[in-house]
């Protein structure tokens, strides 16, 4: 999978293509409010924003293997600022540090960890994907105007099994399929973009009224991460693994159509049932 931006034009490689550099490991990013969930850039936008400056810093040969995000604050629409510096520079890793900075408050932060391929004995493909339905048969998740979260109408959801938000389900856990509306080919800031999308397993067990956000978001990336084509769907599996007190402890792995896995994420969440 490519590093580097898409030269394609699309919403969300116009939000890569503004981030610029202004100098000392600062950059400009902006949000438009066709991504936001309520009144914050959903956590992958957001995420995703910081990843790409953090990216242009990096050489191509140590590659993205672990996120860690905490969500701290809002991140409204406008022109923003996020923050970076390097950590270390070892020998084969390099450990950066980003925040993206709203009105001077930290919204999002972010630890990273690029590293070099080491000569190693050990491959290991990874957990295979299941018997599934396809997309095509799989239930569409709608973007309706003033009740979905507005970020949505960016994505082509399809829930194959499971239940949908606030529908009083008796299991947390689902699986979608899942891509961009606009077709266009993944990077890894795409791919980071992707992983946030779907609704936090939790909400569909209440009833509403309620509301759900990430506190916390771990990613993991395999060793090879295959390449995904421009109108391809990705597949979702997403599980609750405990919950109590308005937390929910949340494990996911994102697959390709045929079965390779692209990306393994944890996620600490929070439900306000009202």
């Amino acid at each position: 999978m490519s590093h580097s931006p898409s030269p394609q034009e699309t919403a969300f490689n116009q939000l890569l293509s503004g981030i610029q550099p202004l100098g000392d490991g600062i950059f400009r990013a902006s949000i438009d409010a066709s991504w936001l969930q309520g009144r914050t850039a959903f956590g992958g936008l957001s995420t995703s924003l910081v990843f790409e400056a953090m990216r242009q810093q990096v050489e191509a040969s140590r590659q993205l293997r672990t996120l860690s995000v905490s969500f701290v604050g809002p991140a409204p629409a406008g022109d923003h600022r996020v923050v970076t510096r390097v950590l270390r520079e070892g020998g084969s890793v390099t450990h950066m540090q980003g925040e993206l900075l709203c009105d001077g408050e930290v919204a999002v932060s972010v630890n990273a960890a690029f590293g070099k391929a080491r000569q190693s004995s050990i491959q290991l493909a990874g957990p295979a994907l299941p018997p599934l339905k396809t997309a095509d048969d799989s239930e569409p998740f709608p973007y309706i105007e003033g009740v979905t979260p507005e970020f949505t109408r960016h994505y082509d959801m399809r829930l194959e099994h499971g239940a949908m938000p606030f529908s009083g389900a008796d299991s947390a856990d689902f699986g979608m399929w899942l891509r961009f509306r606009e077709a266009q080919p993944l990077t890894l800031s795409h791919l980071i973009a992707l992983g946030d999308v779907p609704p936090m397993p939790g909400l569909n067990m209440i009833k509403p009224p309620g509301v759900g956000s990430s506190l916390s978001w771990y990613v993991e990336l395999p060793s090879h991460i295959p390449d995904v084509s421009a109108d391809n769907f990705v597949y979702y599996e997403y599980r609750c693994q405990a919950a109590g007190d308005g937390y929910y402890n949340n494990v996911a792995t994102l697959w390709t159509e045929d079965g390779q896995p692209l990306m393994f994420g944890r996620q600490v969440a929070t439900v306000f049932e009202r």
